[in-house]
């Protein structure tokens, strides 16, 4: 195994983790959209299932503030900048092909301007997305840093589950797909955390706040 250090390690979780944010968030838009288009005010519960703060004045600057400002923490644009400048700091390890397809996923949503075409040219930066994960199988010959950033990404994605309160299935399935990584990981992790968010899965009622403490404390 080659020996990466702790500042690389942590960029390439939070590669992962800010791809996979991208991603299930863009998905999750594409399935609340229809109903805020019928609902206005839909945003409001898509804010509150998100976590997020409802900073914005009504439903057009939600969409406009949501996606594509930068200034705004919860944005996709601000997570998918994050999850660019981890590739930035990667450059060298990831090389500039796999590179490429992040920096035109942030590119394409960037220059997002007619609204009436919104999904199709969201999708596009959805594909951008797959696109620099396929390349990352196929370019980067480094095994430890492709499985740390599929840690990353397996690690949010449950985390996210949980805080949208998803089904137990959809959990089940995130749990064991971490699990997988986390077992094929040379990385230090709390096994016993891991253990506890199985099991508070499992209950008749899901604790998901408890759940969500204990998935941000595996690794």
């Amino acid at each position: 195994m080659d020996i990466i250090s702790l500042d690389k390690v942590n960029n390439l979780l939070w590669l992962g983790r800010y791809s996979e944010r991208v991603y299930v968030t863009i998905r999750e838009f594409f399935a609340g959209y229809d109903q805020m288009i019928e609902h206005h005010d839909f945003y409001i519960q898509y804010c509150r299932n998100f976590q997020i703060p409802n900073i914005y004045r009504n439903f057009d600057d939600f969409i406009y503030r949501y996606i594509k400002d930068a200034t705004d923490e919860n944005s996709i644009i601000s997570n998918l900048d994050r999850a660019y400048d981890n590739c930035m700091v990667l450059r060298n390890d990831l090389g500039s092909e796999t590179m490429s397809y992040m920096e035109v996923a942030v590119n394409n949503l960037e220059a997002i301007q007619d609204f009436d075409s919104l999904i199709m040219e969201m999708q596009d930066v959805v594909d951008y997305i797959l696109a620099f994960l396929a390349c990352l199988d196929d370019n980067v010959q480094n095994y430890e840093i492709r499985n740390i950033v599929k840690l990353g990404k397996r690690l949010e994605r449950l985390d996210i589950y949980l805080r949208l309160r998803k089904d137990r299935e959809d959990l089940t399935k995130a749990c064991i797909m971490l699990d997988h990584r986390l077992k094929k990981s040379n990385l230090p992790y709390n096994r016993e955390n891991f253990i506890t968010v199985r099991k508070l899965i499992e209950e008749p009622e899901i604790d998901y706040v408890k759940a969500i403490f204990f998935v941000e404390n595996i690794l």
